[in-house]
């Protein structure tokens, strides 16, 4: 429980970092989405899914999107790491960097898929394109400084030792 509180707060934190310290650049990393992701590699199923949608629902409302957008892809994303914890090693940052990278695509594909069905004007590719690869890439580059903070605060504790 203790736990679960902490990735709350750290959640608030880092919406609270995107939405103002990072509010000035025109593509942010998604630093919940990281979170997310170590709740994936890290906790259990049933407490992870529930976290995860809290998470993607105070991302919703930080956002101030579609309500249960957020809440949807960040829901699908800790099913995605908590799936590949089971098959994959993730024993350095990078390889759980790899995870990141696949899983802020995923989030980024599946928004885009939602702006295009409904809109009723065709949105330029080009320009939709180069801000989610500019968030895809900004969230992976953040993910190895992110995971050693998150380790050392002790909010996440990867299952066998120091992963």
């Amino acid at each position: 429980m203790k736990r679960d509180m902490m990735y709350l707060i750290a959640g608030l934190a880092a919406l609270f970092l995107q939405t103002t310290v990072l509010s000035h650049l025109p593509v942010k990393p998604d630093l919940v989405l990281i979170l997310v992701v170590c709740l994936g590699l890290s906790q259990e199923a049933f407490s992870g899914v529930v976290l995860a949608f809290m998470l993607g629902c105070l991302t919703d409302v930080f956002a101030g999107s579609t309500p249960g957008f957020f809440a949807l892809t960040k829901t699908i994303v800790f099913l995605l790491a908590y799936v590949a914890r089971g098959r994959l090693f993730f024993d350095d940052s990078l390889a759980r960097a790899g995870l990141v990278f696949i899983a802020a695509f995923m989030e980024v594909s599946i928004f885009l898929f939602f702006v295009n069905l409904r809109s009723a004007t065709a949105i330029p590719v080009a320009s939709m394109g180069r801000l989610a690869l500019g968030s895809v890439l900004l969230t992976t580059l953040a993910a190895p400084f992110c995971f050693p903070l998150l380790t050392r605060t002790g909010i996440v504790l990867w299952e066998q030792g120091e992963r």
